[in-house]
């Protein structure tokens, strides 16, 4: 099956791009620069029409969504381990992480960043941009206490999706000038995180120039 992954520098794109690599699956990517608005752009709204990241072309065939995606790549890359696997409960915990992620963490940050997603009037959009701080740095304090657990890793003793998930939101708050020294616990399994040989490659992958054919 081929695969396309649609990503772009510094988006919650990063989780599926490091369990691609963390599964050495064979896959191809295409970039986009969201504040050029290629996200928006009507070939892209074809594969997508939410105009958001990320979307895996599987065979042609797009699907959309984080947690959807490392399901589908955690499902078909079993032994990559890209979800902890030891049993049920561990699992659950994988998913409760990912869901208050997707829908608490990176609804407050968007307040900050894409408060057009919520608002119109400049006025409105300007005053979404502090209780969307305040609620985003409180949620780090909850990342505080899930990586203080005896757990070798986020969830469980192996490194999973929510690790690369935490590693979105650590850059999303150095991006606003958190001070990262407050969460101790946190910033030691990140540190470890950063070190991967899977999430060197993607973050050089987003850091390299972009060819004019993907620019295009």
């Amino acid at each position: 099956m081929g695969l396309t992954l649609y990503y772009a520098p510094g988006a919650c794109s990063f989780v599926p791009h490091v369990a691609l690599e963390e599964a050495g699956a064979d896959f191809n990517t295409v970039r986009l620069i969201l504040a050029e608005g290629d996200q928006r752009k009507p070939d892209y709204l074809l594969l997508n029409p939410k105009g958001r990241v990320p979307t895996l072309l599987v065979d042609g065939r797009p699907l959309t969504e984080v947690i959807a995606i490392v399901t589908y790549l955690d499902r078909r890359f079993q032994a990559a381990g890209i979800l902890p696997g030891q049993d049920p409960l561990t699992l659950a915990r994988a998913y409760e992480a990912m869901t208050w992620l997707a829908t608490t963490v990176h609804v407050a940050f968007a307040q900050i960043t894409r408060a057009e997603r919520y608002a119109d009037d400049p006025e409105i959009k300007s005053a979404l941009a502090l209780p969307g701080k305040e609620r985003f740095i409180r949620a780090l304090d909850g990342l505080e206490a899930l990586a203080a657990a005896k757990d070798a890793w986020l969830i469980g003793d192996t490194f999973t999706a929510v690790d690369s998930y935490a590693l979105v939101v650590r850059r999303w708050a150095e991006r606003i000038g958190v001070d990262l020294s407050l969460y101790p616990a946190w910033t030691a399994k990140g540190d470890r995180a950063l070190v991967r040989p899977s999430v060197l490659r993607v973050l050089e992958r987003e850091a390299s120039p972009v060819s004019p054919a993907v620019a295009a």
